[in-house]
């Protein structure tokens, strides 16, 4: 064989492998079936062109809003329940990022240097309200996370801070600093734990939450992950992790592997979302992927009324008939009959037709 030969024949086999890795970086995942069936993830369609994406929450009604940096003007995405097509939604002049959802259905979104609230919808409603600030600039706020108190921690990646606002008093204090760029955060309350993604370092930390919300114990969770972004939780406490560039790690919360999600591409954020809360989606320099999955995201939809379900007792005449309707993230009950009947619940009675729990209402 000639060195022609042999040049022409590396070149082919260097085409092959290539196309190989390229067909396995979007290829099957590998997680267990008690997670999700066997398949790939598949990209979401949109109106614009393929731009760079961070930060991904789902409202109340399962709808996906994913931000978008680098067109100008910036823009957050929402992706409507029953839609296979994601819109422009909010246009803003600073880089939005991570979001969260608090227990009121408001977005809270990581905007450079602020934290805003804005409320999702069909449309914005231009009405934006700024819970923090910093002073200056050269900070960057990456991501947030928060509890059912709408107590938030979020991270200063360019400053190797995290910060905890309390929702009762307004106030952010420092309670990590010197971390090596923290990014992604996440905040698992039933156990008590805070999740840090070190993207410097690669490694995601894992800190105990205290009842005056300090952290202390400082563990790897997970070590020699490439460049840990975005970070989420199930409703069995899983962690999902991106790894730039790679895709997503899934861990049980005892540290052990799972399976992951090839992606491949600048692969960042992370997130639930759909009607039942049960669609994994993740957002690349690509577009936004999603993949069918047999669990919810943690605390996904409205997690007040979930974690606190009601106890319902009508009295009243034989002829009364209670009618009970889940609509905006609230329980309604509708006495039909001809008397208003005594409704209580969770203690607190009434003499009505109609009564709202959920949320801040109950």
């Amino acid at each position: 064989m000639s060195v022609s030969d042999s040049a022409k024949h590396l070149l082919i086999a260097a085409l092959v492998l290539g196309c190989a890795l390229h067909v396995s970086a979007q290829g099957q995942h590998t997680l267990p079936k008690d997670l999700a069936d066997p398949g790939a993830p598949t990209l979401v369609p949109k109106i614009g062109g393929s731009v760079f994406g961070e930060g991904i929450v789902a409202d109340w009604q399962g709808n996906v809003y994913s931000n978008e940096q680098n067109v100008s003007p910036r823009r957050t995405m929402q992706l409507k329940v029953g839609s296979d097509t994601s819109k422009p939604w909010r246009t803003v002049a600073d880089n939005p990022n991570g979001m969260w959802l608090d227990s009121k259905n408001r977005i809270i979104i990581c905007q450079t240097k602020a934290l805003v609230r804005v409320k999702p919808g069909d449309t914005f409603d231009n009405q934006t309200d700024t819970l923090f600030a910093y002073p200056s600039g050269g900070q960057d706020i990456n991501d947030l996370t928060g509890d059912s108190k709408d107590n938030l921690f979020f991270s200063n990646y360019s400053g190797g801070s995290v910060y905890f606002r309390n929702a009762a008093t307004a106030k952010t204090t420092e309670v990590l600093s010197g971390r090596p760029q923290p990014n992604g955060v996440e905040w698992d309350e039933e156990r008590k734990r805070l999740y840090v993604n070190e993207y410097q370092a690669g490694k995601v930390a894992v800190y105990t939450v205290n009842a005056d919300y300090s952290l202390s114990a400082r563990d790897a969770f997970i070590e020699n992950v490439q460049n840990p972004d975005g970070i989420t939780i199930d409703e069995k406490g899983n962690v999902y992790v991106v790894a730039n560039g790679i895709g997503v790690y899934v861990y049980s919360p005892d540290h052990v592997l799972l399976g992951n999600i090839p992606l491949g591409n600048q692969s960042t954020n992370i997130g639930f979302g759909g009607a039942d809360f049960k669609t994994l989606f993740m957002i690349t320099n690509k577009g936004l992927y999603k993949l069918p999955m047999k669990v919810k995201g943690y605390k996904s939809g409205n997690y007040s009324v979930a974690l606190r379900p009601p106890t319902l007792v009508a009295k009243g005449q034989p002829q009364n008939q209670v009618k009970l309707i889940f609509r905006n993230g609230l329980l309604e009950i509708h006495a039909t009959g001809a008397l208003p009947p005594i409704l209580e619940m969770n203690g607190r009675t009434a003499q009505r037709r109609s009564m709202l729990w959920g949320g801040s209402r109950d």
